[in-house]
């Protein structure tokens, strides 16, 4: 689920991936990849310049997966969540 809200009054929700699920047994297949680079082209299509993305910080959680994508940490937590980051070209 991409949200798209520019005059968000919390900068790392104006424009950001809020969950990505896939099934287990799914994952490994470009289904993450192609719906994260779905959000990121209408990031761009909309003039944003920066995808934002939240996960929860645990050895089987999808930290990895974001950092292979291109996201940085911030060094941002929100509600406990690393708070990451893609810069659109």
């Amino acid at each position: 689920m991409g949200g798209f809200d520019p005059d968000s009054p919390v900068d790392a929700f104006r424009c950001g991936i809020w969950r990505l699920n896939i099934a287990a047994e799914q994952q490994g297949r470009g289904y993450g990849r192609f719906a994260v680079e779905a959000v990121c082209a209408e990031a761009s299509h909309r003039g944003q310049r920066r995808v934002t993305v939240l996960w929860v910080p645990h050895v089987h959680g999808p930290a990895d997966f974001y950092l292979r994508l291109g996201f940085r940490p911030t060094g941002e937590r929100i509600q406990g969540q690393i708070l990451g980051e893609l810069a659109l070209t």
